[in-house]
C-alpha cells in the first residue's frame, strides 16, 4: 500500500478488476466488492485481465526457454519426458479463478484505500472524500460483526491499521476541498475523532489513536484554536513506544508548534530538534522544510542565530531564503530592515504559519540592536541609539533601554538628565547564569537521550515467549523445580545448607 512499487503505479480499472475477480458476490465483502467494481466499465475490467493473462503467458514461455537450454545439457530422453510431463500439468491445471475467504476483509478495504488515494492524486477531491466516508461504513460493518479478540478466520486485526490509513486519508482529501465547504465537515467529525480515540486507546491500539490524535491536532492548529489544542496535548497520551515512526515525528511537530505559540520555546526547540532527528532523511522532503522553518523560528525567539548552514540544505535553499534575511534582520539588530523584511514576505509567511511567531521577534531584534551598541560604544546618547534602532524617539529608546536593563540584556546606566547610556565594563561571562542555561539544555537532551535508551532496553530479547508460555501453561514442561523456584527461595535453600555442614 506504499506510493512505491506496483501499488503506485494501480489504476482504477485494475483495482476494479481485482475486486471482480477476488471478492465473493455473496460473501461478507459483497458490498465493497459492488462499490469497486463501478469504478471501471466491464469492458476496461475485462481488458485489464485479458493483459494479466497475456504476461503469464509470456512469462511462462520465457520460463521454457531457460527449461529448454538447461535440458539440453542433460540427457536428451530424460529432458524430453520432463518437459512431456511440464506439458501435461500446464494443460490440465488452467489459471483458477478463486474467492479470497480468511483475508476477504482486509484485501477489500485495501483496495478501497488505493482508489482513494489514487482520486485524490488524480485532483478528484470530492469523489475521494465521498468514497473515504463509504470505506470507514464498510470497515466499522467489518467490526461491529468480529471481536478484535478472535483469531484466525474472522479475525480482524488486520483492519485496524487500514482503518487508521483510512481516516489519515479523509483528513488529507478533508482539507483539499473548499474552505467554505471544510470548515462544517471538519467540526462534524471532531465528536466521531473523540469517540474513535477513546475506542482505540481502551483497546490498546497504537495505529489508531496515534492517527486520530495527530488529526485532531492539525485540526485545532488549522483553526487557530491553540489552547483547546494544548488542553488535548495534555490530557492525550500518545503511544510512543508502539506507534510508527511517522506518526510520532508528526506528534513531535504539532507538540512543538503548540508550544511555541505558548511562549514555551525551550519544548518547542527539544521537540522540533527530534522530530527532524527521527524524519527520515531520503523522504518527506516537504515536511522537513516545514519542520526547519519553524525550528529558525523558535531559535530566533530563543535569541540564538541559527547556523548558515541550515539555511542551505538539500531542496532547501529557495524555501528558507526569507527566513535568512530575517534572521540576517535581526543578527544586526536593525528594526527598520526586519520590518521592511517582514513586510515584504509577509503573505509567505502567513502561509507558512509563522507570521504570528515572527512578529513577536521584534524585541528580539532590538535587544540584538542594544548588545551591539554596547559592544561598540561605552557611552551613547538615546537620541543616537533611537536612530540606529530604527525607533521612533529618544524617549521610545529610553524605555527600550530601561526594560532591557531590568531584563539583563545589557549592564549599563541611564542618565535621564543628559539623556545618554552608560555602558559598565565587561562582565565575565562565567559570572551571569547564560552557561548554566546552556548546560541545562545541554543536560536535559543527555538525560532524555539515557531515558529513551533504557526504556528501549527495558525487555530483554525473547520476553514475551517466556510470557506466553507461562499463560498458555507450558512454563513448567521440560523445566526442573529449580527454575520454579524464586530466588529468595533459592538464597534460603543456601543458607540452611550451610547451617547444616557447619
Amino acid at each position: 500500500g506504499s506510493s512505491s512499487g506496483s501499488a503506485g503505479k494501480a489504476t482504477l480499472a485494475q483495482i476494479a478488476s481485482c475486486a471482480e475477480r477476488t471478492l465473493d458476490p455473496a460473501g461478507k465483502c459483497a458490498t465493497g466488492r459492488e462499490l469497486l467494481m463501478g469504478l471501471a466499465t466491464e469492458e476496461e475490467r475485462n481488458n485489464v485481465w485479458k493483459d494479466f493473462l497475456e504476461k503469464q503467458s509470456l512469462d511462462k514461455d520465457g520460463a521454457k526457454k531457460k527449461l529448454d537450454v538447461t535440458k539440453n545439457k542433460a540427457d536428451g530422453e530424460k529432458a524430453k519426458e520432463a518437459m512431456e510431463e511440464d506439458e501435461v500439468k500446464e494443460e490440465a491445471t488452467p489459471l483458477p479463478i478463486t474467492c479470497l475467504v480468511k483475508s476477504a476483509r482486509e484485501v477489500e478495504s485495501w483496495l478501497v484505500a488505493l482508489a482513494i488515494r489514487i482520486q485524490w492524486r488524480a485532483k478528484n477531491h470530492q469523489a475521494a472524500y465521498e468514497w473515504t466516508g463509504k470505506g470507514l461504513n464498510i470497515l466499522d460493518a467489518h467490526l461491529s460483526e468480529c471481536s478484535s479478540a478472535t483469531a484466525g478466520d474472522g479475525g480482524v486485526g488486520g483492519l485496524y491499521p487500514l482503518l487508521a490509513r483510512l481516516l489519515r486519508y479523509r483528513s488529507l482529501t478533508l482539507e483539499s476541498l473548499p474552505v467554505a465547504a471544510r470548515s462544517a465537515l471538519v467540526a462534524s467529525h471532531r465528536p466521531e475523532l473523540a469517540g474513535r480515540h477513546t475506542t482505540a486507546v481502551l483497546r490498546r491500539d497504537a495505529d489508531v489513536s496515534a492517527v486520530v490524535l495527530n488529526i485532531m491536532l492539525r485540526d485545532l492548529l488549522e483553526g487557530d484554536q491553540v489552547e483547546q489544542a494544548q488542553k488535548l496535548l495534555s490530557n492525550a497520551t500518545f503511544p510512543t513506544e508502539t506507534a510508527s515512526n511517522n506518526q510520532l515525528v508528526r506528534y513531535l511537530y504539532y507538540s512543538g508548534r503548540i508550544q511555541a505559540l505558548r511562549l514555551e520555546y525551550t519544548q518547542a526547540y527539544s521537540n522540533l530538534s527530534q522530530a527532524l532527528r527521527k524524519c527520515p532523511s531520503n523522504a518527506g522532503l516537504g515536511f522537513r522544510i516545514a519542520a526547519q522553518r519553524l525550528l529558525v523560528v523558535v531559535q530566533l525567539l530563543m535569541g540564538e542565530i541559527p547556523d548558515r548552514s541550515v539555511f542551505f540544505g538539500e531542496g532547501m535553499s529557495v524555501e528558507l531564503k526569507p527566513y535568512l534575511e530575517i534572521a540576517q534582520a535581526v543578527r544586526r539588530g536593525d528594526l527598520a530592515i526586519f520590518h521592511a523584511t517582514v513586510s515584504t514576505h509577509a503573505h509567505r509567511l502567513r502561509l507558512d504559519g509563522t507570521y504570528t511567531l515572527i512578529s513577536r521577534l521584534a524585541h528580539s531584534v532590538v535587544k540584538a540592536g542594544l548588545r551591539r551598541l554596547k559592544t561598540s560604544y561605552s557611552r551613547i546618547s538615546l537620541a543616537d541609539v533611537a536612530t540606529r534602532l530604527g525607533l521612533p524617539s529618544a524617549t521610545s529608546a529610553e524605555f527600550v533601554v530601561a526594560k532591557a536593563v531590568r531584563d539583563g540584556v545589557i549592564d549599563a546606566t541611564i542618565d535621564h538628565e543628559k539623556g545618554y547610556v552608560q555602558s559598565h565594563d565587561l562582565v565575565d561571562v562565567y559570572a551571569t547564569v547564560e552557561p548554566s542555561e546552556a548546560f541545562h539544555r545541554r543536560i536535559a537532551y543527555c538525560l532524555t537521550t539515557h531515558n529513551d535508551a533504557l526504556r528501549a532496553m527495558r525487555y530483554t530479547p525473547d520476553a514475551y515467549k517466556k510470557q506466553l508460555e507461562a499463560s498458555r501453561g507450558l512454563g513448567r514442561r521440560g523445566r526442573g523445580d529449580d527454575d520454579d523456584k524464586t530466588d529468595e527461595e533459592k538464597a534460603k535453600e543456601i543458607e540452611d545448607e550451610l547451617d547444616e555442614d557447619y
